[in-house]
């Protein structure tokens, strides 16, 4: 053999090698799936972790478990309660793959980009808080299906366009915020079989039209804010007796 052709064939070799023997953080760890790891290590790089004002651990210990705001039960990951900690970028749909997430809380960070849809998909879903960031476009319809859903808060984003009226179908809904952003649109009257909902807020909006009247069966309605929505019709005396403000039951004191 040549002595080109040798180089050559050493060369490939030992690129091969080389390829073989890289390793990524989620090799080494062990206490949860890997495949919910690498979703971990996914949102990391999309909402810019090392600048992240907290991201202890993060990468860095054999157990995700440890990383700062992960949460798991049973060997899986169950909640992200991130906030105050400068997140940026746009959350990856990737996470509709941690099935077994109960809780995702990240309010007060810099996230932008639109509410991936397919975090529909995770059925397990109890509390999703992603107000007072920089989230922008339609609210998703997929939304709806989080049958398990208590608290939906999305207040002092970027959001626009209407309430799907497939929120609707979230029978265990008990807080629905929405305040500041810029949705539009008349009320949806599906809104009305939420038999469970305790707070709804909707101020500092641009909604139209007149309250439903199917929402008179909301019934377990202990608060409710309408104000700053100029086109929107006056109030039935069932709202306007509603304080805006207050600590319902549904309150979790595990997320600062």
């Amino acid at each position: 053999m040549s002595l080109r052709p040798l180089l050559i064939s050493i060369g490939i070799g030992l690129l091969l090698t080389a390829c073989r023997s890289q390793t990524t953080p989620c090799d080494s760890v062990r206490d949860v799936p890997k495949a919910e790891c690498a979703v971990l290590r996914e949102f990391y790089e999309a909402t810019d972790g090392p600048n992240w004002k907290d991201h202890r651990r993060w990468l860095e210990s054999p157990n995700a478990c440890e990383w700062f705001g992960v949460t798991c039960s049973d060997g899986q990951v169950t909640g992200l309660t991130m906030n105050y900690v400068n997140i940026t970028g746009e959350l990856p749909a990737s996470l509709a793959t941690l099935d077994r997430l109960e809780v995702v809380s990240l309010y007060y960070n810099n996230l932008s980009g639109g509410i991936p849809p397919e975090l529909g998909r995770l059925e397990n879903l109890q509390v999703l808080i992603l107000h007072n960031n920089r989230l922008s476009g339609s609210l998703p319809p997929e939304l709806g299906n989080l049958s398990r859903l208590s608290l939906l808060d999305l207040d002092s984003n970027d959001l626009s366009g209407p309430i799907p009226p497939e929120y609707g179908q979230l029978q265990n809904l008990e807080g629905l915020k929405l305040r500041d952003n810029r949705l539009s649109g008349d009320l949806p009257p599906q809104l009305g079989n939420l038999s469970h909902l305790q707070g709804l807020w909707l101020s500092h909006n641009d909604f139209t039209g007149d309250v439903p009247s199917e929402w008179a069966n909301l019934t377990s309605l202990r608060m409710f804010s309408g104000y700053g929505n100029a086109r929107l019709g006056p109030l039935p005396p069932y709202l306007a007796s509603l304080p805006p403000d207050g600590y319902p039951s549904w309150a979790n004191p595990n997320i600062p």
